[in-house]
């Protein structure tokens, strides 16, 4: 087991209003979702955005993911998830977004998913290897799943533990893949 990063992990939630100043139409202009979604989301692919905020990859997810896909949308603050449901409505994807409160017992489906994202997230969760081992057990046997971390947040020893955490529940097959400002790793 690797051992703890001291003082390099911080368990802090982004502030949703912080979302109103870096959630929108400027973020495409260096962080497109295109680069991210289009080759791992599939039509028909049932998916969970785990972070998911105002909803900034969820939407794109839904849109590729088609009528016969769906996104889970999950995230601790309601205020994010409001955001992400008023886009889903401005787009015309409400009934393909489902959103969920991580603090219900049940944010969890009970259907596996095909691709699952975590955006610079778990750099936010004090038990990121319990959080790695949830979404393992909710990742189909041939689902993907992309973590995606801030460099800017997260330390190259915490990026490791994280991966070392990865690794550890079950995620294997680890594929770097280039994100603007990110850490990125595609697991199966």
């Amino acid at each position: 087991m690797a051992e703890p990063v001291r003082d390099a992990h911080r368990s802090r939630v982004c502030p949703w209003w912080l979302m109103r100043f870096f959630d929108h139409r400027v973020r495409a202009l260096f962080q497109p979702t295109a680069p991210v979604v289009e080759s791992l989301v599939a039509s028909g692919n049932l998916c969970l955005d785990m972070g998911c905020g105002m909803g900034y990859f969820s939407v794109p997810m839904a849109l590729q993911a088609g009528p016969t896909g769906h996104v889970t949308a999950v995230d601790v603050q309601k205020q994010m998830l409001e955001g992400a449901a008023r886009r889903a409505k401005r787009e015309g994807l409400a009934g393909r977004i489902t959103l969920h409160l991580a603090t219900d017992a049940d944010w969890v489906a009970p259907e596996r998913y095909d691709f699952i994202l975590a955006f610079w997230m778990l750099h936010e969760v004090p038990d990121r290897r319990g959080l790695l081992e949830t979404l393992r057990k909710v990742l189909k046997v041939s689902g993907r799943f992309l973590l995606v971390e801030p460099k800017v947040h997260v330390s190259e020893p915490a990026w490791e533990e994280s991966l070392a955490f990865a690794d550890e529940v079950g995620f294997h097959s680890r594929q770097m893949v280039p994100v603007k400002f990110s850490r990125a790793a595609l697991m199966y």
